[in-house]
């Protein structure tokens, strides 16, 4: 199965979704303190939350000025209750490799050369994470390249660093160019984000 962020007791019910940011290169890892330190000075993060792994954040005051929210009746609950998902921020253990992180609203990838889509892709998934350099060739056209080199359109990707904004249906936040500066300067790479739900 594929690896997924740690589900807590908070994420029983149907998951809203979240909003994954991680380095654009999948190899790449900052550092997890200076990249919690620069977004706390950036006021995306609030107060530090208890979790059972990880790090987890209340949202902090620029929450709402380094995302864009899409629609008129965005609705955020900021602050834990009893059986209710809040919007927080979660950063995972830092993974020693690249792993893959999908939802119930993965898709399967299609070739970056042809298009195709890689249908059977949830059964390669143990593979992938057995043998972390294995190529993955496209039925269609014959392209072998890394599973993260195929196009997961926003609905999965590979990582070993990722800040999750948690209780964001997908495509309703988007980063903003201000957000991506501010984790740009904090870690010298770039980054991409991609929605989940669980």
């Amino acid at each position: 199965m594929p690896e997924e962020p740690d589900a807590s007791e908070s994420h029983a019910a149907l998951h809203t979704g979240r909003l994954v940011l991680t380095p654009s290169d999948p190899h790449l890892a900052p550092d997890i303190g200076l990249l919690v330190e620069g977004l706390a000075q950036s006021s995306l993060l609030g107060v530090a939350l208890e979790r059972e792994a990880g790090l987890a954040f209340a949202i902090g005051p620029n929450f709402l000025s380094l995302l864009t929210f899409a629609g008129c009746a965005v609705q955020l609950r900021d602050a834990p209750q009893t059986g209710a998902h809040f919007s927080h921020i979660r950063i995972p253990p830092l993974s020693p490799h690249p792993r893959l992180v999908v939802g119930r609203n993965t898709r399967a990838p299609r070739c970056a050369g042809c298009r195709a889509p890689l249908s059977d892709w949830r059964e390669r998934v143990d593979h992938w994470a057995a043998h972390l350099h294995a190529g993955v060739r496209c039925p269609a056209c014959g392209e072998t390249r890394p599973p993260w080199l195929w196009d997961w359109k926003q609905h999965g990707g590979f990582g070993r660093v990722f800040v999750q904004i948690e209780e964001v249906f997908p495509g309703e936040a988007v980063p903003t160019p201000m957000l991506f500066e501010q984790l740009i300067r904090v870690s010298g790479i770039g980054w991409r984000h991609f929605y989940i739900q669980d």
